[in-house]
């Protein structure tokens, strides 16, 4: 796998298996259950956990990194589900490390930021949170 699939592949797991929800790398979901996505927020199950990697600094001569992890939870109507659905998420990420995630070896993950973005399409209320993984990225011209 690569460095993205294998540091969102292994937060994802990390959350299911804290019990914060169901990972199906091959997204099928009951309604019942909270679904952890990749990219992506299915139109159902209606409770989610999505997660989105973006570069924020890669360093020009080391393997150190910093990737920054964007974390959607989405619940029902009443926004306090979404945000014990972010906390449930923050309980299990923020100041995790060092870890081996597949072949990533973070050495520490920070929340950085987090706010609600309000209601979807269906009336389920979204927070948004940022978190900063920093890690190891090997690299062919930084070996």
């Amino acid at each position: 796998m690569s460095y993205t699939v294998d540091l969102l592949d292994g937060l994802a797991r990390m959350l299911a298996a804290a019990g914060a929800g169901h990972y199906q790398p091959n997204g099928v979901y009951a309604g019942s259950e909270t679904a952890i996505t990749i990219a992506a927020l299915p139109p159902a199950p209606d409770r989610c956990i999505c997660l989105s990697a973006y570069p924020v600094a890669d360093s020009p001569v080391l393997t150190d990194v910093t990737t920054g992890v964007q974390v959607r939870t989405r619940a029902g109507a009443d926004p306090r589900e979404a945000d014990a659905l972010d906390d449930q998420v923050l309980d299990v990420l923020h100041g995790a490390g060092p870890l081996l995630l597949g072949a990533v070896r973070v050495q520490l993950i920070t929340r950085t930021a987090g706010a609600p973005i309000g209601a979807d399409s269906s009336g389920r209320m979204e927070r948004a949170s940022t978190y900063h993984v920093r890690a190891h990225r090997a690299h062919p011209r930084l070996e």
